[in-house]
């Protein structure tokens, strides 16, 4: 029986990577946080179902560094590897793929939006066989099948590779139609007990429930890798893999990683219900966007056993928000809808759902008065968290379009956190700076400085993350 073995790389030194994040560009994270590579479950969940046998290594959730996972890895005995990669680690992503190419012999497939985006420039560093391009379930089985019957992976929608020394782009593939025709995730063949969050006891995983996003931030990579088209998993299904996680795999936490996770209400509200139907002794939290979200929503989530909603602020500046953030906080597409952010913050407070709040600072146009504009929309909303990113030009986003050709791109430096570069107001420098002052800010307000201080495990965690991020490759 041909074997397959789904690889996630070690991170680099400096921090852990969390390469599901950004729709698979990856983020760098708090060392504390270990989610699971969910995505490559999926694709063992679906290698499973075509009769093939599967393995996951995951390096992190192993602590083991490129040696260590080459020799792991080595002893599974594969007949063809798979790794997934993220922007920021592209480089250590490649390198474990060219040993592992010369250790085994075997074909070595490369996953993951930045090389969906970057397919030519992979193959210069001679590392793969075949670059996996945009959703990964059916490809990756392609080629399994490929493999299994000894052809070659010419014609196999979706991949990219090398054929008499020219480059060879097949077909895109089409985005799956219907979720609920995947198989659940191969949890089994994961350590599910290995994962955390930071702040939480006890293991942690994650659940995609749906796919797409139709807002089109310039910045964000998840319409990239998912599409613009909302696709979303029914609740019964949904909830079949809630059923699993708690029943069969012993987890109580659990992070929805959708982009939006709100986007239909009636879903939502029917997953709720399915939770307490089933009397699932689970705490969930997930992302979502401020105008998806209302009182009667955020009361039937928290009923269900939510304690955390992650919301996408982006940009106090409504100019900003009109050319860059999918009109994320407008109201009619002309002002901020300042009264409808502040309501839904407390709506989540007033039935004990943590909130954090994402911010992006280093816009193209933006000025540091904008930059003022946010900071102030943060401190009015008062989040209990707030993450500040350096807006970053991922492959592929509009963003990237619209400065490719006039700025060089470093994918080393795309942690998600340090500026790739600066703008017409403000330098790279100036750009971090802001950021810090941003978390300085906030935090060091009395009011927040005494909630705090009530968790002081935690907010030393913060403090470990804060000085973390900005560490450089």
């Amino acid at each position: 029986m041909v074997k397959v073995v789904l690889v996630n790389p070690p991170s680099p030194s400096q921090y852990r990577v969390s390469r599901g994040l950004m729709g698979g560009f990856g983020m760098a994270v708090n060392p504390g946080l270990l989610y699971p590579p969910i995505e490559l479950a999926h694709i063992a969940g679906v290698l499973l179902q075509d009769g093939l046998q599967v393995a996951i290594h995951d390096a992190d959730a192993r602590g083991l560094d490129a040696a260590g996972a080459l020799e792991a890895i080595k002893l599974e005995r594969p007949d063809f590897v798979c790794v997934d990669s993220s922007s920021t680690s592209l480089d250590l992503d490649l390198e474990l793929c060219r040993a592992l190419r010369a250790e085994l012999g075997v074909p070595v497939a490369i996953l993951g939006s930045q090389v969906t985006y970057t397919p030519g420039e992979i193959f210069e560093r001679d590392a793969v066989d075949v670059v996996v391009r945009g959703e990964p379930e059916h490809t990756v089985r392609d080629l399994a099948r490929a493999v299994r019957a000894g052809a070659s992976f010419a014609g196999i929608a979706g991949t990219s590779r090398t054929e008499g020394g020219n480059l060879v782009h097949e077909p895109e593939r089409e985005k799956i139609e219907r979720l609920d025709d995947l198989p659940l995730p191969a949890r089994h063949l994961l350590d599910n007990a290995a994962y955390r969050f930071p702040g939480i006891d006890g293991p942690v995983t994650t659940v995609k429930s749906s796919r797409g996003c139709p807002l089109n931030c310039s910045f964000c990579g998840y319409t990239l890798a998912q599409g613009l088209r909302f696709r979303f998993r029914s609740p019964a299904h949904v909830l079949a893999e809630l059923v699993d996680i708690v029943r069969v795999h012993g987890v109580k936490q659990v992070v929805f990683r959708d982009p939006i996770f709100s986007t239909r209400k009636d879903r939502v509200l029917a997953i709720c219900e399915g939770i307490q139907r089933e009397k699932l002794d689970l705490s969930w939290q997930c992302e979502t966007a401020v105008k998806t979200l209302d009182a009667e929503l955020v009361a039937a989530m928290a009923a269900a056993g939510c304690t955390h909603i992650s919301l996408g602020v982006e940009s106090g500046n409504v100019e900003i928000q009109k050319k860059h953030c999918g009109s994320k906080l407008l109201d009619g597409g002309k002002q901020l809808d300042v009264a409808r952010c502040v309501e839904v913050f407390e709506a989540a407070r007033r039935h004990g759902v943590e909130t954090r709040a994402f911010c992006m600072v280093g816009f193209p146009e933006e000025t540091e008065s904008m930059v003022e504009e946010t900071f102030d929309l943060v401190e009015r909303c008062d989040p209990d968290q707030v993450q500040f990113c350096a807006v970053t030009a991922y492959p592929g986003t509009p963003l990237f379009k619209m400065l490719h050709g006039t700025r060089d791109f470093d994918y080393a430096t795309m942690t998600g956190f340090k500026p790739l570069e600066g703008n017409e107001h403000m330098s790279a420098a100036r750009i971090e700076e802001k950021i810090r002052e941003g978390y300085r800010r906030f935090y060091r307000r009395p009011r927040r400085l005494v909630r705090e201080l009530r968790h002081p495990l935690r907010f030393a965690g913060k403090l470990a993350r804060y000085a973390t991020l900005f560490r450089s490759r």
